[in-house]
C-alpha cells in the first residue's frame, strides 16, 4: 500500500461578507490565478479476463494412430484455441476533466477570510474548510492482478528404438544401413512394440509378478514407466501444451451510455478486432439519488456563492455479455452515472471521499 501525499492551501482574502465564489472551469477567465481548481473524481472500470490457450500438436505418427491404436480420439492437425476462463473487474479512480471547478474568495473587504482546501496530488477534493493540515492519511486501494503462471511446456525428445532379438552392440556397416533404411510405418511400429513392452512391465510391477521387493522405490518405478508410455503414445495421439494470461480493458462509462463495446473474441484467435463474439459491457438498473439532477448549463454557466460542488454516485447492475450471452455480472457503483449536487460552506468543515466525490463529514 502506498500513501497518497496532500496539498493543503490556503489563500487569505479581505472581506466584508465572507463569500466564496465557485465556477466550473469552462466559466472562469484564463487570466485568474486568485483561487484554487478541483477535481471530482470519476471511475475507470479496469477488465481482467483471464484467458487460456490451448496449443495441439500433431503426433509424428498419427496416420497411423487409428491403425495401430485403434482408436479416433487423436490430433489429426496442428491448431490454436482460447477459452476465457475469469473476469476480474475493479474500480479505479481518476479526476473527472469534465468536473473542473475554480473556487475563490470576493475581494471586497475589511476582515481576512482563508480559503482552506485539501488536495490529492492529482486535484481531486479532500476537505475544505480545515486551517490545520488534516492528520489523517489515505491509502490507495491497490487492486491486484491476479495472472496465472504459464504452465510449462512439456520438452519431447525421441528415445532410439530397437528390437529386443538385436544385440545392444552390433554394429557393422549391413545393420546400420538397415536401420536407416527403415520406413516410417516399421518405426511406427517399433513404437508400439515398446509401448507393449511398458504395459507389461507396468503391469509385472504393481502386480509383483517377479517377486522382487522394490521397497520405496515401487512408486518412482511406475510412474517413470507411465511417464514413458505416455511419450511414446503422443507420438500418435498428439500433445497439448496450455497456458493461461490475463488480457486488460479499461472502460470509462458516460452517462446516457449503456453499453460499450470492448473487443471480439473467437475460440481460434482469441481476442481481436475482426472476428468472433462481441464481448460488451452493459449498464442497467441504474439507480440514483433522489436529489433533483442539475442541468449542464446550471453546472457550467452559473456562479455560486459559498457553495461547492460534490458528487453523489450511482449504483449500477453491469453485464458483460458475449453475443447477448451474460458471462459476468455484478453490482456496484460508479460516480459519473450519479449526481451531481451543491452544498453550502461558509464557516462549514467538509471531508470527500476520493474515491467518489461524496461528502463523508459535515460540520458547522
Amino acid at each position: 500500500m502506498k500513501k497518497l501525499l496532500f496539498v493543503l492551501i490556503v489563500i487569505t482574502s479581505f472581506n466584508l461578507n465572507a463569500q466564496y465564489i465557485t465556477n466550473h472551469a469552462n466559466n472562469v477567465e484564463q487570466n485568474l490565478v486568485d483561487g484554487v481548481f478541483y477535481n471530482l473524481p470519476r471511475n475507470v472500470i479496469k477488465l481482467d479476463f483471464t484467458v487460456e490457450k490451448s496449443q495441439y500438436h500433431k503426433g509424428k505418427y498419427s496416420d497411423y494412430a487409428k491403425e495401430m491404436l485403434d482408436t479416433e480420439d487423436y490430433i489429426e492437425e496442428d491448431n490454436t484455441k482460447f477459452s476465457i476462463k475469469e473476469i476480474h473487474l475493479s474500480l479505479l479512480t481518476e479526476p473527472d476533466p469534465d468536473m473542473t471547478f475554480f473556487v475563490s474568495t470576493d475581494d471586497k473587504s475589511k476582515e481576512p477570510i482563508n480559503l482552506c482546501m485539501e488536495l490529492t496530488p492529482n486535484g481531486i477534493i479532500s476537505s475544505f474548510g480545515y486551517q490545520d493540515a488534516l492528520n489523517k492519511v489515505y491509502e490507495d486501494i491497490e487492486n491486484e492482478n491476479i495472472i496465472l503462471d504459464a504452465n510449462e511446456s512439456t520438452d519431447y525428445y525421441y528415445i532410439p528404438l530397437h528390437d529386443d532379438d538385436e544385440d545392444d552392440e552390433e554394429t557393422d556397416d549391413d545393420t546400420m544401413e538397415h536401420k536407416t533404411k527403415l520406413s516410417e510405418k516399421d518405426i511406427a511400429l517399433s513404437i508400439i512394440k515398446e509401448i507393449k513392452n511398458l504395459r507389461i512391465a507396468y503391469f509385472d510391477l504393481i502386480t509383483g509378478y517377479q517377486e522382487v521387493n522394490y521397497g520405496n522405490t515401487i512408486t518412482y518405478m511406475v510412474d517413470q514407466v507411465k511417464a514413458l508410455e505416455s511419450e511414446y503414445l503422443s507420438m500418435f495421439l498428439g500433445s497439448t501444451e496450455t497456458t493461461s494470461f490475463t488480457k486488460t480493458f479499461y472502460i470509462i462509462p458516460e452517462e446516457g451510455t449503456n453499453s460499450i463495446v470492448i473487443s471480439k473474441f473467437s475460440e481460434n484467435e482469441g481476442f481481436n478486432s475482426k472476428s468472433g463474439n462481441v464481448i460488451k459491457i452493459n449498464f442497467a438498473d441504474i439507480s440514483v439519488s433522489s436529489v433533483n439532477k442539475m442541468s449542464k448549463d446550471a453546472i457550467e454557466k452559473m456562479t455560486y456563492e459559498n457553495k461547492l460542488f460534490y458528487r453523489i454516485p450511482a449504483n449500477v447492475n453491469i453485464k458483460i455479455t458475449s453475443s447477448d450471452n451474460v458471462i459476468y455480472e455484478d453490482r456496484t457503483i460508479i460516480n459519473q452515472l450519479g449526481s451531481i449536487a451543491l452544498i453550502p460552506i461558509n464557516k462549514a468543515k467538509l471531508v470527500f471521499d476520493i474515491n467518489t466525490g461524496q461528502i463523508i463529514s459535515y460540520i458547522k
